[in-house]
């Protein structure tokens, strides 16, 4: 009788030890996305210069190289399900023409080409999304306003 119960009392303990585990590994898959997508998402419906957005941009590209992101024949990163992410900016020409131009096309440029040419233009964030699997932010968009 004494094995049996020492041995339900052993099981018990492994089934809620295992239990903790993968609560705790959850509650850590939580803060690592929401930690991946604070400083993105402080930009979202906000207007902010292209300063800032050409350094968001630099922090995209360096997560992206960060995860091992593949990219395209064009050095464009490709999405993945996971941790890829993608900004886009929308720029205005002359007579109300709309470009938009991805930050890998935007980085080839030079970020002080771009600096020195929007760099005090107002931009804002009008679309993000997100990883299905994951949660973290997989694309922006900005519009020059």
């Amino acid at each position: 009788m004494k094995k049996i119960i020492i041995t339900l009392a052993i099981i018990i303990i492994c089934i809620v030890c295992i239990t903790l585990y993968f609560i705790y590994q959850n509650n850590q898959n939580l803060q690592i996305m929401r930690e991946a997508n604070q400083d993105y998402e402080s930009f979202y419906q906000k207007e902010t210069y292209g300063t800032n957005v050409m350094s968001l941009m630099n922090k995209a590209m360096n997560d992206n190289q960060k995860n091992a992101i593949a990219k395209d024949d064009k050095e464009n990163y490709i999405e993945n399900d996971t941790n890829s992410i993608i900004i886009t900016v929308q720029f205005k020409g002359q007579d109300d023409e709309i470009f938009e131009y991805r930050m890998e096309q935007i980085a080839k440029q030079g970020s002080e080409a771009f600096i020195k040419n929007f760099g005090a233009i107002s931009f804002k964030c009008t679309k993000i999304e997100y990883h299905e699997k994951t949660k973290i932010i997989k694309s922006m968009y900005f519009e020059q306003l």
